[in-house]
């Protein structure tokens, strides 16, 4: 009975092979495509989620509300140009844009006095939590020269003032992010015929320890012992990042209007200004491995599903990373995610960007050439070793940089 129940079972079993056997390779099909459009889907809706504040409680929306009322007004409420009082952000390099209070810094300090006090979140204690970071930006007036050459009639060169405008220059920012003083040099800018003087920016320094409002705070308002504070303020910092998702956010920086006549560069009519297929240079020069590629990833750092921006090469530090086009510089400075950063307007709406160097080779407004070092390559801002990352913008909007490159690389 047993041999008879055997024979039956492998019988029936052949049966159902052959009969599914036609059908296998479309099953594998359908079920890759369905993987494929789960992760897509899910990348989608992770994005979304974070953008539209969905994941938030009604609670959480309304702490989030109000911790960004509270940051416009700790951002603008005490500000200097020569001592005098004013509520504008005037530095011409927009070096104030990476050092200012976020909403998520606000939010994770009033969740850490939840956590460790049980503190009810009201009005009240968000106001006095922030009168203690309210932030600080110190600008110097600077008067912008144009002269124009004349020659008189004995055959004199004549220099005279056609123009003066001002111009107003970080000189220190004292906010959440630490302590800075900014440094200028007079330059002066001549042709055959006309001469602009002004001051431009030379270098960023750190005074004291970065975090120090933080440190301060925490360590006086929650008792933290001296060897747990670096661990403390870095929960604070990284749990703000991962509520704004915003470590590689620069909308503030693509501004593709405003630079192309301060680098006083034609670019509708240069040739690079049109960037198709094939017209990028490599902008790492003899270093080809690329260890992240555009597109969903998990971010190393703060562990979120999010659209990785740009392209990230392998490279060792100190290498040239070098502009892919002719262009102007809209700023070369330190960013908190990206480090030291430099973004390149190419004209036609087409802005590149080159993050993580060691070392600037380029200033704010400076015209490029392609394939001229704007930077060196490094592990500043966010990042978990050397490496060179750079992205491209067309219209605002990120694209694969990889699709700009003839043949590959």
């Amino acid at each position: 009975m047993s041999k008879f129940k055997k024979h039956l079972n492998n019988k029936v079993k052949k049966i159902v092979w052959n009969l599914l056997k036609p059908f296998i390779p479309f099953i594998l099909i359908l079920l890759f495509i369905f993987g494929t459009v789960t992760t897509i889907v899910d990348a989608i809706y992770i994005q979304f989620v974070q953008e539209d504040d969905s994941y938030l409680s009604n609670e959480e929306l309304r702490l989030k509300n109000m911790c960004i009322n509270e940051v416009d007004k700790l951002n603008t409420c005490n500000n200097f140009v020569d001592n005098e009082p004013t509520n504008l952000l005037l530095d011409v390099n927009n070096k104030e844009n990476n050092k200012l209070i976020q909403w998520s810094h606000l939010y994770s300090i009033m969740t850490f006095h939840n956590m460790a006090n049980g503190d009810k979140i009201t009005a009240k204690l968000l106001n006095d939590v922030g009168s203690h970071f309210k932030s600080t930006f110190k600008y110097m007036k600077d008067t912008i020269k144009t002269e124009q050459k004349n020659v008189d009639e004995l055959g004199n060169e004549i220099w005279s003032i056609v123009s003066e405008e001002t111009q107003y220059l970080l000189a220190e920012s004292d906010t959440i992010i630490g302590h800075y003083k900014y440094t200028y040099k007079d330059f002066i800018e001549e042709n055959e015929n006309t001469r602009i003087s002004k001051k431009v920016f030379v270098s960023e320094e750190l005074i004291g320890e970065q975090y120090e409002m933080l440190n301060k705070y925490l360590k006086r308002e929650f008792n933290i012992r001296d060897e747990d504070l670096e661990n403390q303020v870095e929960i604070v910092i990284q749990s703000a990042i991962g509520y704004s998702d915003n470590t590689e956010n620069t909308s503030w920086l693509f501004n593709t209007k405003t630079s192309i006549q301060k680098g006083n560069l034609d670019l509708e009519s240069n040739s690079n200004s049109v960037i198709a297929n094939g017209m990028f240079t490599w902008p790492i020069p003899g270093y080809t491995s690329i260890t992240s590629e555009f597109g969903y990833r998990t971010h190393p750092i703060t562990g979120i599903y999010k659209l990785h921006t740009g392209t990230d090469i392998a490279a060792p530090e100190g290498i040239d990373f070098v502009a892919m086009a002719d262009g102007v510089v809209i700023t070369a400075c330190r960013n908190t995610s990206y480090g030291n950063m430099v973004l390149i307007n190419h004209g036609n709406g087409i802005v590149t960007l080159y993050a993580h160097g060691s070392k600037l080779l380029v200033r704010t407004n400076d015209v490029v050439k392609q394939g001229e070092p704007v930077l060196k390559v490094g592990s500043t801002g966010y990042s978990t070793g050397p490496h060179a990352h750079f992205e491209v913008r067309i219209n605002d909007e990120y694209v694969n940089p990889m699709q700009y490159f003839e043949g590959g690389i």
